[in-house]
């Protein structure tokens, strides 16, 4: 598939936090966090397990990409998913080379809102 993804053996809660101290011990930080379960819930009043994002973002690593392309905004910080299915806990990141096909209409979409403007 299109992502890097394991399935963990603790809570989501318990997964989050022993990820964001991992993450800090090699200068990340989780510097955007949304749960877009809750805005399905608020909006569609459907109920789905847990699904959060955590936007992962060196600070330091992020000024160099800068430097060798600067709109890279557009990947970085890093979307991490981190997710509850049918009981189970698990974490994924998404691969930029598989993903451009998933995602393309809905790039489309956004390019020609951008276009309008």
């Amino acid at each position: 598939m299109f992502r890097y993804r394991r399935k963990l053996e603790m809570g989501l809660r318990e997964a989050e936090e022993k990820f964001k101290a991992k993450l800090e011990e090699k200068g990340y930080k989780v510097v955007l966090e949304f749960t877009p379960s809750d805005v399905v819930k608020a909006k569609l009043g459907v109920e789905m397990e847990p699904y959060r994002l955590l936007y992962v973002c060196n600070p330091k690593k992020f000024y160099e990409m800068t430097k060798v392309e600067y709109e890279i905004g557009s990947f970085a910080p890093c979307p991490v998913i981190l997710y509850q299915k049918d009981g189970e806990t698990y974490i994924a990141i998404n691969t930029a080379e598989d993903i451009v096909e998933v995602i393309k209409e809905p790039l489309e979409d956004v390019k020609a809102v951008i276009e309008g403007l």
